[in-house]
């Protein structure tokens, strides 16, 4: 017996979600159009024992504002059955920094690194259970608010941030390192494509996408230059 399988995301091991097939779904396939400005790096959370200063040998390499953007496919319906979402912690940060989570979805943090966190979210400190995770521990929860943006962090660790972004679908991307991103199974009609970037939505006009029934929707989202100056949250 052949079962159908969704990929959400395209980032591997980052975010996993399983979803039904869907008869008549399509696929979208897309590559981020970035502006030529892009942001700068942003100032530390915590001052170091030196101010910074250019580095006189190799350049600065830019943000990479790609790894900090989620695409998502919105429609008129919840979806019945959110699936579950992993998010893999690795190392001094997380491997996604921003992750979009479908309300009622249960989200479940693997630490792979070498060091217990004791993880919270700041506006809601009862969202995750209270306890260290240990490495190679798993710590789940489940937001269910569409709209709640989630902001995980370790007291003892300033520097470890990132987000979850609750919304109301189950049809999310990562774009890659060179803004291609793909999501299938997506039942054929009129959706809108948001963006989101760091801490907020990016403002776009052209929002709109109608994906097709049994084949490949293209399209190449473009970023205005002045998007990353004020983020829609």
């Amino acid at each position: 017996m052949r079962m159908a399988r969704g990929l959400v995301g395209a980032v591997a091991g980052a975010v996993l979600a399983v979803v039904p097939g869907t008869a008549l779904a399509g696929t979208l396939v897309g590559k981020i159009d970035l502006p030529s400005a892009l942001p700068n790096r942003p100032k530390p959370v915590e001052p170091g024992f030196v101010e910074r200063f250019e580095n006189p040998v190799t350049p600065v390499r830019p943000m990479a504002v790609l790894a900090r953007m989620v695409v998502v496919v919105e429609g008129d319906e919840k979806p019945a059955a959110p699936p579950r979402v992993q998010w893999n912690l690795v190392g001094e940060s997380f491997n996604h920094p921003v992750i979009a989570a479908p309300a009622g979805a249960e989200v479940t943090i693997v630490n792979n690194s070498k060091t217990a966190r004791t993880l919270i979210a700041k506006e809601d400190p009862k969202l995750i259970e209270a306890g260290p995770i240990n490495p190679t521990g798993p710590k789940t929860f489940r937001p269910t608010e569409s709209g709640k943006v989630y902001t995980i962090t370790d007291k003892d660790a300033p520097h470890l941030i990132g987000r979850v972004v609750v919304v109301n679908t189950q049809y999310i991307a990562y774009p890659d390192e060179s803004g291609h991103f793909e999501i299938e199974n997506i039942p054929a009609g009129s959706y809108k494509l948001k963006i989101w970037y760091d801490e907020g939505w990016i403002k776009r006009t052209d929002d709109t996408v109608e994906v097709t029934a049994k084949g490949k929707t293209d399209i190449n989202p473009k970023i205005a230059s002045d998007a990353f100056a004020s983020p829609k949250k």
